[in-house]
């Protein structure tokens, strides 16, 4: 398999360090942004960030491109948003679906273009603890432990690079000496506040903003509510997913493109 990896990449504080990280370990890096649909939008707003990567490691040690993964969000997530979300909240019913559609599309990358592992900006600063509110539930281990385990079925390695490996104020810090552009909502600032909405500043981006993700919690994102999220919740409602509509999706697409799915496998295997 080639000496590169997959990305996830918003083009925020922790997957763009993660791609200026490993850009230094691994010959290519490639940049994945995700297009799930339901009013996600500014979707190439991180191409400033993306310039800047290539500018510091070279166009051609990074790529980047805009996947579509509607189709996998919509099997994951929308067709069954009611019943999940009545029965595990609305974190489990929307947010860790499209986390998990993301990592689904990285695993197909990976498969498709014989790249062994991915990463994203997973870190244990916003996992959800009661203290904080404006986070989400794909930071907690388990929900990590969850992706690890289906990209493994696949030989597939999922390794959340900067979870512990410094503090975000570190990456802000060195990223921004570096020249990158950091999200209003992402500077190291005191006194937060719901008004920040109607700041212009708010809505100058460098990474995608998911407009139906906000007004699904707009009670956290307006007034603070913290969201009731649990390990247990997280991975009560996401777990049957991978199993059975995760799995019956990859499947499909690497068979659509005429990919014997036992035989890839079996060869990455060897390759180890």
């Amino acid at each position: 398999m080639k000496n590169e990896v997959v990305i996830e990449f918003s083009g925020g504080i922790d997957s763009l360090y993660a791609a200026h990280y490993l850009a230094d370990r691994y010959d290519r890096v490639h940049l994945l942004t995700f297009d799930k649909g339901y009013l996600h939008i500014l979707l190439k707003a991180n191409q400033p960030n993306v310039e800047l990567l290539q500018s510091l490691h070279g166009k051609d040690k990074v790529t980047h491109q805009v996947m579509d993964i509607r189709h996998l969000f919509k099997e994951m997530a929308v067709r069954d948003y009611k019943e999940t979300s009545r029965e595990f909240g609305k974190e489990a019913a929307w947010c860790m679906p499209c986390r998990a559609s993301m990592a689904l599309a990285s695993v197909i990358y990976a498969l498709e273009h014989d790249i062994p592992l991915f990463t994203d900006g997973a870190n244990w600063e916003q996992a959800p603890d009661g203290k904080k509110i404006l986070v989400t539930g794909d930071n907690f281990p388990e929900f990590l432990g969850m992706i690890k385990e289906f990209a493994a079925r696949y030989q597939v390695e999922y390794l959340p690079v900067v979870y512990d490996l410094n503090t975000r104020e570190e990456r802000r810090n060195e990223l921004e000496r570096l020249g990158a552009r950091i999200d209003f909502n992402s500077m190291n600032r005191t006194g937060k506040s719901p008004l920040d909405v109607f700041n212009p500043k708010f809505y100058s981006r460098v990474q995608p903003m998911c407009l139906s993700g906000y007004l699904v919690h707009w009670k956290r994102n307006l007034f603070r509510v913290p969201e009731k999220v649990t390990p247990e919740m997280i991975t009560g409602a996401l777990q049957p997913k991978l199993d059975v509509v995760a799995e019956r999706l990859v499947r499909e697409h690497l068979q659509s493109r005429g990919i014997d799915v036992e035989e890839l496998v079996a060869r990455r295997k060897s390759e180890t």
